[in-house]
């Protein structure tokens, strides 16, 4: 009999321990770590140069995505869509944790950026630096960055959703 109880206490625990999982997967631990600087590239919408993320002052929209994904070029006219609807006050920027270099050129991102109308900041996450802070082991993933992550969401979402997350840390 206590051999049961024992065997459904440890099937309870996994059971917590998932469900909290599932609640809080954005959740990687590296928040607080130091910012990461990206390298954004001279495309559409976006100069040469670098940007710091997360951003000192205000919330961001960071965006990862690979240009060999389809779900990722289909999510371009939803980001662009919201990027125009936006709040000014809130920075959009895209990242690209493909090896740049290797398999992927500087060139073939900024025309995939060009073909699929980015509009904005787009960068190389250089060493997937970033990727790693915020957990994005898959793409599309979109997060809303507000003194930590105010929302996450990994594959596609609409325009709504999107627009709701950022409503809510500029009104506050």
């Amino acid at each position: 009999m206590r051999r049961r109880h024992l065997l459904a206490a440890i099937g309870g625990t996994a059971a917590v321990g998932t469900g909290t999982l599932y609640v809080r997967p954005w959740r990687s631990g590296n928040e607080s770590a130091a910012p990461v600087t990206v390298e954004t590239l001279d495309a559409p919408g976006s100069d040469a140069g670098t940007v710091t993320v997360p951003p000192a002052d205000g919330p961001l929209v960071l965006e990862f995505f690979a240009t060999t994904c389809s779900t990722c070029a289909d999510q371009m006219a939803v980001l662009a869509d919201a990027y125009r609807r936006a709040d000014d006050s809130v920075p959009f920027l895209s990242v690209t944790s493909e090896p740049v270099g290797l398999s992927v050129s500087r060139a073939d991102v900024r025309e995939w950026w060009r073909t699929h109308d980015g509009g904005w900041p787009v960068g190389l996450d250089d060493g997937t630096a970033l990727a790693q802070r915020y957990d994005a082991t898959r793409v599309p993933t979109t997060l809303v960055l507000d003194e930590g992550i105010a929302w996450r969401h990994t594959g596609p979402f609409d325009v709504d959703a999107l627009l709701a997350a950022i409503r809510a840390v500029t009104d506050g």
